[in-house]
């Protein structure tokens, strides 16, 4: 049986970026917080405390007593990013924020202030309780339009100038699928490709790779949106796919008469998870 990885599976240049902010500051002895949950990856963000990083929730940016403790320290924030309020009260409270917003994500920020500030109304095609979403509307004083389905769409203004941008993560057909929607009822609407091109890519290349082989092993966090969609993909293409969240968790006969299994993931699953699992898949009976 021969077992390989997904040659395209591992972090995405934002998720990368974010982790390397955070393993030059511990290697270099300094103490940096975590706003929030670095990545929808439990075990990373377990390799990464054991080696000193130590998180609070998103929601204690709100806190005064928190950011008061965290004065004149190091925190991380996440890919997601925030809103320009959050990053304000960081900053007032002498936090020293260290941005590790994607860049993709920051890109769109910053089309959300500027039209906002135009007078545009701001739509977001994304998911309501998204933490990218909530950052991006954060910059246009929440007062944007999430759209998730096609009902949301009637919530738009129609008599005002309009901006359509993305969540970064989302598929590509469903926002061209839903921009559509927005541009046939509301003529003059801006629409802004916002969607993450790396991640477009991947939903083809886990494509072609579940279709590949017998089967499929798919690591990825339980709290990672992407790397749902990316199995119910694998799913798709490759009935027996299987998702886990750690080794242990497989199971020998899901490999019953396979001559070649693959190891595949989300954009939060690091390598050396893939390896890890391999290496247990090549000591089962």
């Amino acid at each position: 049986m021969r077992v390989i990885i997904d040659s395209h599976a591992g972090f995405c240049p934002g998720v990368k970026r974010a982790v390397a902010l955070v393993e030059e500051r511990l290697a270099a002895g300094k103490k940096i917080t975590a706003l929030g949950a670095l990545i929808h990856n439990d075990r990373e963000i377990g390799r990464l405390q054991d080696k000193g990083l130590c998180t609070v929730p998103q929601n204690l940016a709100e806190d005064d007593r928190t950011l008061h403790a965290l004065a004149g320290q190091e925190v991380l924030v996440r890919t997601h990013g925030v809103g320009m309020a959050v990053a304000q009260r960081l900053h007032e409270n002498g936090v020293i924020a260290v941005d590790g917003t994607c860049p993709t994500v920051a890109r769109v920020q910053r089309s959300v202030a500027e039209y906002h500030h135009k007078g545009y109304q701001i739509v977001i095609i994304g998911k309501k309780d998204h933490a990218e979403v909530i950052g991006l509307s954060g910059h246009c004083d929440h007062r944007g339009v999430v759209i998730e389905s096609r009902e949301d769409i009637t919530r738009i203004d129609p008599k005002r100038p309009t901006l359509v941008v993305a969540q970064t993560t989302i598929g590509a057909e469903k926002f061209a699928a839903l921009s559509a929607e927005v541009a046939a009822s509301h003529k003059d609407a801006q629409i802004l490709d916002t969607t993450c091109r790396f991640i477009s890519r991947r939903y083809d290349q886990v494509r072609t790779f579940a279709a590949a082989v017998d089967v499929l092993i798919f690591v990825g966090g339980r709290e990672s949106s992407n790397s749902r969609v990316l199995f119910e993909i694998c799913q798709q293409n490759n009935p027996r796919s299987h998702k886990i969240e750690s080794p242990q968790e497989l199971m020998a006969c899901w490999f019953d008469r396979a001559d070649v299994v693959g190891i595949s993931g989300g954009a939060s699953t690091p390598v050396w998870q893939f390896e890890e699992v391999r290496q247990l898949i090549l000591t089962l009976p």
